[in-house]
């Protein structure tokens, strides 16, 4: 189940990514098509990641408070409605800004569910087992994003084959999330034994008419069940939804959260930059920029692979050297255990690399030097924002466990 649970989330979060990678390449054609200046498209990226920044931080909040499933179906629903819109637009810009808005607020509060899925059902030595499969198969899907786009853009002339896609994408999402994912709040489903009804079932147990046990094999550890049982049922109010926001005036997540942000800026940095770069220094078409992209997106599925698995591997480490017992079934206590030298261990060696790579890129760019280069370039640039951003929002996690998916937001947020 667990498996299965990993690689359902990995697809469902593809509604964050492949929603930007596959956008990106189209911005010389939606310009010309719009008959607006590529400055003006560029506005939708910012209402893009203006909404990116906002509907996790709201989304994160009602999971917390209402369980995972209720939340990331609405989400997945708006998505749909506004792919919808964007399918049937054809010329007005305003509806463009208008429907990427919606399409960002339904597709990036994913990430921060499903984080708070994986650290309700997997124990703190294990959530790179998890995380890294996860987000590897979520860029491995977005990887094809910008060829496709690219491809489509080239021979049609237009986009909205491309928002159709993506609709079909939610559409399927919508499927296997009502259908087979379970509820994995604590507050819900207590440990993975307690009855849930209504929306929090699937609808797999509406159709065999049983009454549905939330099982994900072996769950989180039990100090946070107890902290849920004590405090009683969580309940939400609107001023829930600035719980992201109090989490980075704390000063030990918010060292934490400058490294999120930092290395997603880099990330986010090059994927708009690259259709430009393409398109006025090497001369590349639509589908030739697409591919571009490509070199990028297999750095972030390798760096989130290798994320995955030095969390886990470093996690290890440490508690050897701290003469510390993992335990793998109840979880271990975080009190007493150096989690911020086990999750950053070598992160200085990977940070100097990243920093030297983004100065070097510039130069190379700047020097028109044959595209194979800043190509090879972006493959380790994107790998290592992406193991530095996933490393420090596993962190996030592991400091704020009782609001796994409102500290995952708030990486969101200040990113």
């Amino acid at each position: 189940m667990r498996t299965y649970l990993t690689y359902q989330l990995g697809f469902v979060i593809i509604l964050s990514t492949l929603t930007a990678t596959a956008y990106l390449p189209l911005i010389p054609m939606l310009s010309t098509h719009l008959s607006v200046s590529v400055q003006a498209i560029n506005l939708t990226v910012t209402a893009y990641a203006i909404c990116q920044a906002i509907s996790p931080a709201l989304a994160a909040s009602l999971a917390d408070a209402f369980g995972r499933r209720p939340v990331l179906l609405g989400l997945i629903l708006l998505y749909a409605a506004a792919s919808l819109g964007l399918t049937l637009n054809q010329h007005s810009f305003a509806a463009l800004v208008a429907f990427r808005a919606l399409q960002s607020i339904g597709g990036s509060g994913t990430p921060p569910i499903a984080y708070g899925i994986v650290a309700d059902v997997a124990v703190v030595s294990e959530r790179g087992k998890m995380l890294g499969p996860m987000l590897s198969t979520c860029n491995a899907i977005s990887a094809v994003g910008p060829v496709g786009a690219g491809a489509v853009a080239l021979r049609t002339s237009g986009s909205s084959w491309i928002f159709l896609a993506l609709l079909i994408i939610a559409v399927i999402c919508l499927l296997l999330v009502g259908f087979t994912l379970p509820e994995t709040a604590r507050n819900i489903a207590g440990n993975g034994t307690k009855p849930v009804h209504g929306v929090w079932r699937t609808w797999w147990s509406f159709i065999r008419g049983e009454e549905q046990l939330c099982r994900s094999e072996r769950r989180a550890d039990d100090a946070t069940e107890e902290r849920l049982r004590v405090g009683g049922k969580s309940t939400w109010r609107p001023l829930s939804a600035l719980v992201s926001l109090r989490i980075i005036l704390y000063p030990d997540a918010a060292a934490v959260l400058c490294m999120v942000a930092s290395s997603y800026s880099v990330y986010y940095t090059f994927q708009v930059a690259i259709p430009v770069i393409f398109d006025e220094i090497y001369g590349y078409n639509e589908l030739e920029i697409g591919l571009a992209f490509l070199s990028g997106l297999a750095g972030m599925t390798i760096g989130g692979i290798t994320a995955g698995k030095l969390v886990d591997r470093n996690y290890a480490h440490t508690a050897r050297k701290c003469n510390i017992e993992v335990d793998r079934r109840k979880g271990d206590d975080l009190k007493d255990f150096p989690i911020e030298d086990a999750r950053y261990r070598h992160c200085l060696l990977f940070l100097g690399l990243e920093v030297a790579l983004v100065g070097g890129y510039g130069w190379v760019v700047q020097a028109h030097v044959h595209p194979a280069v800043p190509l090879t370039m972006q493959f380790f640039i994107c790998a290592l924002s992406t193991l530095l951003s996933h490393t420090s929002s596993a962190l996030l996690v592991d400091i704020f466990p009782a609001m796994s998916s409102s500290a995952y937001a708030s990486g969101q947020l200040m990113r």
